[in-house]
């Protein structure tokens, strides 16, 4: 990949400004997260934006199978794009998926530059907030991910019932076939978020990348709302020297 350095004053970027590289592991879930990134840049000028290395491959296993059915481990494969990515010059590298960070320590412990956790970034943009509820995948509620982190942190995770953990399933399931949520859907998790602002929650966390389009409604319920996508984002842009937009 070529190396660009600034032309003079007026075409101009810090000399050690970082580079992102992104592991696509969904692809409506990367877009979401180049969107967010990217709205948080304050540019004026097109290089005023970072550079940014993505990889949208739909074909690393899913993690969904390899937990819940012992299919093929993906850790191994986004291991081998993460070094690729930083060999093509990304700084630090980011996985804008939930639940691949249940396999975290497989594919971030050894890798060759800042791999910055979701789940560290989504929890720590809570704030204050010490009752907290999570929409998440199965998989990321059966492991735990969240409420380890929100313990450790000093919060409660309001738990959900086995019914609308399936609502949340299905919005998931949705957006991933066709890049939105039915109204249907929307009207089901509009009755979840009343009843957990009744419950005394003070934030959700919308712990799956294909949740960003659900952040407009929680946020007419629940005082904090994160978007985990934009809490990713907001790391990543630290991470290579630039300050998001708060």
């Amino acid at each position: 990949m070529p190396r660009i350095l600034p032309v003079d004053d007026a075409v101009n970027w810090p000399a050690d400004e970082g580079a992102i590289g992104v592991v696509g592991v969904a692809p409506w879930a990367t877009v979401d997260f180049l969107k967010a990134l990217y709205v948080q840049v304050a540019a004026e000028k097109d290089w005023h934006y970072p550079r940014v290395l993505c990889d949208i491959n739909t074909k690393l296993p899913s993690r969904g199978r390899y937990l819940e059915l012992g299919e093929r481990d993906p850790s191994p494969f986004i291991a081998e794009t993460i070094a690729e990515l930083a060999r093509q010059g990304a700084t630090l590298v980011v996985v804008p998926c939930n639940t691949a960070h249940i396999l975290y320590p497989a594919w971030a412990t050894e890798a060759p530059v800042a791999v910055p956790s979701i789940v560290d970034a989504a929890v720590a943009a809570v704030g204050a907030a010490a009752l907290v509820a999570v929409f998440a995948s199965r998989s990321v509620y059966q492991h735990g991910l969240y409420e380890r982190a929100l313990q450790a942190s000093g919060r409660d995770m309001v738990a959900l019932e086995p019914g609308q953990i399936e609502l949340i399933g299905a919005v998931i399931a949705a957006v991933k076939t066709a890049g939105q949520v039915p109204q249907a859907l929307v009207v089901q998790v509009e009755s979840l978020l009343q009843s957990l602002a009744l419950r005394g929650v003070e934030a959700l966390i919308l712990g799956c990348t294909e949740l960003t389009d659900l952040e407009a409604v929680a946020r007419r319920y629940l005082p904090c709302v994160v978007d985990s996508n934009a809490a990713l984002a907001r790391a990543a842009l630290r991470g290579i020297g630039m300050r998001p937009r708060k």
